[in-house]
């Protein structure tokens, strides 16, 4: 399969040729997972998302037409995983989030805007460690070491979706709190 170039090897990969769909995986992985790896800067998620470009890629053989290379579809496969996934991992970020960056970028802020966000901080932390200690700890883990929701339940020993329910209710109780 190593002397087929990409369009010669993806006519066997479409007609079901598991060999040739290896050779593209021994061809491209390590170029792809330099390239994600980069972005991402985790290698965990970054074998993840690999995988999901070469499985996409599998279960969309029949839909996929290449003319020259496979080079652009990988990779942009590759850049819109990447994206799908950071996006999945923002939707738990809300208005502490906003709150926080705010508070980093104090320095061109009069002072003022300064005594408001150190008292919105103060708020903040009082109603942190009012929750429960899972929560606070969870809650704490993602938003101060920005941990992932998988190293979080990992660190904690507790599910993922425990990780997430837990991130879920502290962020509801800011928000009714500060609304």
């Amino acid at each position: 399969m190593k002397r087929f170039t990409d369009v010669p090897l993806f006519h066997h990969i479409k007609n079901n040729n598991r060999f040739a769909f290896c050779e593209l995986v021994d061809r491209y992985s390590e170029i792809l997972f330099r390239f994600i790896n980069k972005r991402i800067q985790c290698r965990e998620d970054s074998k993840d998302i690999l995988q999901e470009v070469f499985s996409n890629f599998w279960l969309r053989r029949d839909k996929i037409e290449i003319t020259d290379s496979l080079y652009p579809y990988l990779f942009t496969s590759a850049k819109n995983e990447i994206i799908d996934r950071i996006s999945k991992n923002k939707k738990y970020q809300t208005q502490l989030l906003i709150f926080s960056d705010f508070l980093t970028d104090i320095v061109s802020y009069s002072s003022e805007d300064v005594l408001m966000a150190k008292e919105l901080d103060s708020l903040i932390f009082k109603e942190v460690n009012k929750m429960p200690a899972t929560m606070k700890a969870v809650f704490e883990l993602s938003r101060n070491n920005k941990m992932t929701i998988k190293d979080i339940a990992k660190n904690l020993t507790i599910s993922e979706q425990t990780v997430k329910n837990n991130i879920s209710l502290a962020l509801h109780r800011l928000r009714l709190k500060f609304k």
